[in-house]
Parts: structure tokens; C-alpha cells; sequence
């Protein structure tokens, strides 16, 4: 080491040097000699280990102390320099970074440079480590990195498109909207010139740049197309700003781009879609207004001028009041708010107005709320409904007539049925009096007469009970009654005194229900009594039911001769029936009450026949409070 004092007597400039540097300290470290002797430990300055607020350690300790304070992650690249370690580098390596370990556990950067210096004569090398305090320097630049990084993720994360440029149109720095629009990365953009990333536009953009910095004052809302690299357009609004550097006199410039292709292509589309409203508006075959919250027309179709035979004029446009009388105006106003305006529903009603010739019409007039342009507003749509009213009137007027009408035929077939009966037995009466009363000396010819007579009246008295029966249709008042028809059915059919070889044949189960009693056993006993009529030699009349979702299907079905296709809609007709002079065993209108009596419960009976192979008479009949619910059943004989 006197060698090094020697040196350093003779070199007293560079010990002054290395002290003014040294704002940290600096050391001496042997490295090894010609003869291999480094047993020599290194030389500290006080300061290194003062300023880490350590004591200076003993000499031949100081080495491992010093290795100890340097951060484990710094220990590789501290290594490299001369002497340290073993893969140490030769030469005057350039200034190396590491954190020391202060006293109170906390690091500081410090940046170590230094030189090698030989002694002359003895080839002694020594290593002389100069440190200097970074580490304010380093963590502002650290925050600065960090703060730059936060920003660029700021901007990342803005849906414009943000350029910053120097004032020779070069990129700094651009956010990752605006790179993904180039179609390519920020790396590949920033530091290239404004004409290099925008071939078509950069001389364009260059000149607006010169404007700016001129001090002519920000450039706002300039439209432009932009194209990256793939051949896709942008359309854009352009802002450009001028910023002053923080670290120099030259300014930057801001440049913020607003993407309003999809903004445009949006206007395109409601300009378009307004275009195809108003020629839908203009050819509708009904009248239509547009009204806005302050009963103001907005929008009028040629087809309400013409309706009303209106002449507006520039000075006197056409009204609301010319349309519609005030009265009904407040249905007309639109809802003040949105929430109202999804809750409103349509309206339609009818007025009675005046043309501009003075006639009156009537008006049906149909309204909607609708939303243009954030404004609530009601469409309404009239439609010229005169003629239609006054046929409608017409036909009111007709069916209340006809209704009357009906109601004069019902109660005088009620009166006259009723009231020609009392006669009719008188005749029957007098005729069984002649019959006790005549003298054997008679002839048979006027015995026959008198039967015939006789059989006359009776015919005549079934067809007045029919008639009192048919008018009795409309005039049904029956109670609704718990019916059970698994017993009703058998009862009718024994009432009716069917022939002893015939049989009534139903399922196991009919239908049990509320409903009204006489009108349905009617129909029964009339169909009954169709078979027993013209199917006495059959063995049985079938019965069967089925049920759909909202009515029963009855059929009763016989064996008896049929019925031609070609009568058998005829016979469900008043006073129809397929037999004729003395074979005429019925009035032709049990059949007729059959259909009747169905139709006024909204249902309907038909006949299905094959000729010579009997009939099926069929029926629906209303279901309501049914207990059982079954599809078609086997039939058994009762």
C-alpha cells in the first residue's frame, strides 16, 4: 500500500479528481500482481460505508462487508466489475448500477464507475471504484416510467384516436385505437414520419400541422378518410392542439380522431329509413297526421287534403281543429316521457266531422305513440267510414226488424197452435159421439170415412203439440239441472214404447252434466222416436258419446232403411219428410225441432246414411261442468 500512497503523492491531480467524483466514496481494491500476491485487503473511503449509515468495519473485513450490503439481485452484474469476481471483466468497464443496503434495511442506487491503475516498477494493478448517489435520479425516472406507462394505458384504453407528434410531423406516441386503425403495431408506428403511415393523407396532414403551429389556434372537426394497410376506410373528425414539451423548446402536437364510421353509416341508414317513411306516409291509402306534444301537424299525407277537401295554404297551413273536434284532442297527445310512452297502448274511436262543402262524414279515427328523433309524437291514421256507418245502420235497423218479425211468427204460432186446439178436440170429441151413436144399419164405407176423419184430427193434434214445441224453442226457460244420462236415456226410451224386439245399446259410462234438461231430452225423445218410426224392425238403437275440448258428440244410430244422399239434408227442413199420402206417418218437423233445438245452444246435427245399411244421427251439445271426461266407450244393451 505504500506504493499507492506513493502513487497517489505523485498523481495528486487525479486523487482530487477522484474525491470531487466520489460523491459516495470510492476504494481501492488490489488486483493480483506478477508475483500472485492479492492477500492486500481493499482501501475504503469512510463515506462509502457513512453514507449507508454504517460504521466503517475493520480492514481485513471490509471486502465481505461490502459484498454483503449489495442487493442479491444486483450481485451478478456487480460481479463484472474488475476484480470483484471471478469471471471479473478486464479493461475499464463501463459504469454498472446496484442498490447498497442501508442502515435502516431500506436500498439506495448507486452507480459505481472506475479505472484500473498499474504501479510502475512493481506492475502492482489496483482497481479504484469511484460511487455516486443515483438514487433520487433513478427512482424519478423509475416514477416517470411508470407514470409514462400509466398514461399509455390511459390512452389505450380511449376509443379515439390519439397521436402525439414533434414538430417535423414525426410520431411519438399513439394510443392502441389508433395503431389497430393503421393495422399495425405502436412500435411500428412511433418514431416514423406522419407520410410514412399515411401515404394518401400525410402531406394534408402535414400542412394542418404547420397551420397549427403557426399560432393560427387549434384545428377542430375536420372530416377525413383514413385507410390502413388492409384497404378498410375510416371516416374521422379531426382535432388537432399544441402542446409545449416538458423538456425542450419544441411543441407537440395532440391529434385526436373521433371514429364516426359507424355514426355515419347509422345516419345514412335513418335518413334512409326516414326516406322510406314518408313515401309510405305520402302513398298510405288512409289519412295520416303526425302530432307532437303541442297538438302542432308535423307531417300531413295528400290523403287527408283530400278527404276533407282542404286547400291549405302557406298562411293557413292545415290544423288540427280543422280535423279532429276539440273535444278529442286530448286523446291526441303524445306521452311527456319514455316510461310512458312504452306503457301507452293504441286508441280508436269515432267522430262525426264536416267536409270544407259543408256534408258531414264520419271518421274512424286510430292513433300510436311513436319516437323520432327523441320526441314523442302520436300517428294518427282516419279512415272515411260514412258509407260503411250507414250501411251498418241500415242493417241495425233491419235486424231489429227482422227480430221483431220473428218475434210476431213465434207468438202467433204459440197463439194459434194453442188457441186451435181447444177446437180440434171439440171435432175428435164429436166424432167419437157419432161413432157410439151410430146404428148398426150404417154402411162401412161411412164407418171408414169416419176413422179417416177421425185419424185427420189426430194428425192435425200432433202437429199443432209440434208447432206449440217449435215455438216453445226460442222461448226457453228451463233451469239448468244436474243431468245423468246413464239413467235419463233408458227412462226416455222405455216412454217412447219402442217395439219389445228393440233394444237401446249405450257405453258403460255417458256423460253426467249441468245443463238445461228439457231441450236435450226433446232431442232424444225425437230421435228416439225417428227410429222406432222407421226402423221397427231393427234390434237396437245405438247410442254413443265422445268428447272434444269445448262439446259432447252424441250419435244415435239405427238399422233401419236409411236415407238417400240426396234427402239427407231435406229432412232436417220443416214439414219434410220422405213419406207422402196415406204412408205419411209424421208431421215433418221432429227432425226440424232436432236442428233447432241445437242451433239455439250454438252446436249443430247432421245424418250419416248408406242406403239400405240404417242411419246415424248426429248432435253436439255444449259441455260446461261435465263429471267425466272420456273418449268413445263400448256399448252394452240396457
Amino acid at each position: 500500500m505504500k506504493a499507492l500512497r506513493d502513487y497517489l503523492q505523485s498523481h495528486g491531480e487525479l486523487f482530487f479528481d477522484v474525491l470531487e467524483l466520489a460523491t459516495c466514496g470510492f476504494y481501492l481494491r488490489p488486483l493480483l500482481s506478477q508475483d500472485g500476491d492479492d492477500s492486500q485487503p481493499p482501501l475504503f473511503s469512510q463515506l462509502c460505508f457513512s453514507s449507508l449509515g454504517h460504521e466503517v468495519p475493520e480492514a481485513e473485513r471490509t471486502s465481505q462487508v461490502w459484498l454483503d450490503l449489495v442487493h442479491p439481485e444486483d450481485r451478478a452484474a456487480f460481479n463484472q466489475l474488475a476484480g470483484w469476481g471471478d469471471n471479473a471483466e478486464l479493461g475499464n468497464p463501463t459504469p454498472v448500477q446496484y442498490r447498497l443496503r442501508r442502515q435502516d434495511g431500506s436500498y439506495r442506487y448507486t452507480e459505481e464507475g472506475g479505472r484500473r491503475i498499474t504501479l510502475g516498477d512493481r506492475q502492482e494493478t489496483f482497481w479504484l471504484g469511484v460511487l455516486h448517489d443515483v438514487d433520487e435520479r433513478l427512482r424519478a425516472k423509475q416514477e416517470l416510467e411508470a407514470s409514462h406507462q400509466e398514461i399509455q394505458t390511459i390512452l389505450d384504453t380511449i376509443p379515439t384516436f390519439v397521436w402525439i407528434k414533434d414538430e417535423s410531423h414525426r410520431i411519438l406516441r399513439v394510443n392502441r385505437a389508433a395503431a389497430n386503425a393503421t393495422g399495425m403495431t405502436p412500435d411500428e408506428i412511433e418514431g416514423r414520419l406522419t407520410s410514412d403511415v399515411y401515404p394518401e393523407q400525410g402531406e394534408r396532414f402535414q400542412a394542418s400541422d404547420r397551420q397549427l403551429l403557426q399560432g393560427n389556434g387549434p384545428v377542430r372537426r375536420v372530416p377525413e378518410t383514413l385507410e390502413n394497410k388492409n384497404g378498410d376506410e375510416y371516416k374521422m373528425l379531426i382535432d388537432k392542439y399544441s402542446l409545449p414539451s416538458l423538456h425542450d423548446d419544441e411543441k407537440r402536437i395532440l391529434v385526436v380522431g373521433t371514429d364516426i364510421t359507424e355514426i355515419e353509416q347509422t345516419q345514412l341508414a335513418l335518413a334512409s329509413q326516414e326516406t322510406q317513411f314518408r313515401n309510405l306516409f305520402e302513398r298510405s291509402p288512409l289519412g295520416s297526421v303526425l302530432i307532437d306534444s303541442n297538438h302542432q301537424l308535423q307531417l300531413i299525407n295528400s290523403r287527408i287534403e283530400a278527404m276533407y277537401q282542404l286547400s291549405p295554404t302557406q298562411d293557413r297551413p292545415t290544423q288540427l281543429i280543422d280535423l279532429v273536434p276539440a273535444e278529442f284532442h286530448e286523446k291526441l297527445t303524445p306521452p311527456k316521457d319514455r316510461f310512458s310512452l312504452n306503457l301507452s297502448a293504441n286508441t280508436q274511436f269515432e267522430f262525426e266531422t264536416k267536409r270544407a262543402d259543408g256534408t258531414t262524414m264520419r271518421i274512424s279515427l286510430v292513433t300510436a305513440t311513436i319516437e323520432i328523433e327523441n320526441q314523442s309524437m302520436t300517428l294518427a291514421t282516419f279512415t272515411d267510414i260514412t258509407e260503411r256507418h250507414r250501411v251498418a245502420m241500415d242493417l241495425e235497423s233491419k235486424q231489429e226488424e227482422l227480430e221483431r218479425s220473428n218475434e210476431d211468427l213465434d207468438r202467433f204460432a204459440y197463439i194459434a197452435s194453442h188457441d186451435l186446439k181447444a177446437p180440434l178436440r171439440g171435432i175428435m170429441h164429436l166424432t167419437e159421439w157419432i161413432e157410439e151413436d151410430m146404428p148398426p144399419q150404417i154402411g162401412q164405407e161411412v164407418r171408414e170415412h169416419l176413422k179417416m176423419l177421425q185419424a185427420q184430427v189426430s194428425r192435425m193434434d200432433m202437429l199443432l203439440n209440434d208447432l206449440l214445441a217449435y215455438a216453445r224453442v226460442t222461448r226457453q226457460t228451463d233451469a239448468v239441472e244436474w243431468v245423468d244420462l246413464n239413467t235419463a236415456l233408458p227412462e226416455l226410451f222405455a216412454f217412447m214404447s219402442p217395439p219389445p224386439t228393440m233394444k237401446l245399446v249405450m257405453p258403460a259410462k255417458m256423460p253426467s252434466f249441468s245443463t238445461a234438461r228439457g231441450p236435450l231430452e226433446q232431442i232424444f225423445r225425437n230421435l228416439f222416436g225417428n227410429s222406432i218410426k222407421h226402423a221397427a224392425n231393427s234390434s237396437q238403437v245405438i247410442v254413443t258419446a265422445e268428447t272434444t275440448s269445448d262439446s259432447y258428440h252424441f250419435t244415435v244410430r239405427d238399422n233401419g232403411p236409411g236415407i238417400p244422399e240426396s234427402s239427407q239434408e231435406r229432412i232436417f227442413g220443416m214439414f219434410q219428410t220422405l213419406e207422402s199420402g196415406k204412408d205419411r206417418r209424421g208431421t215433418g218437423m221432429g227432425l226440424h225441432l232436432v236442428k233447432r233445438l241445437v242451433q239455439v245452444q250454438g252446436c249443430d246435427a247432421w245424418v250419416e246414411s248408406n242406403n239400405h245399411q240404417g242411419a246415424s244421427f248426429h248432435f253436439t251439445w255444449p259441455r260446461e261442468n261435465a263429471v267425466h271426461s272420456f273418449e268413445k266407450c263400448e256399448a252394452y244393451a240396457s
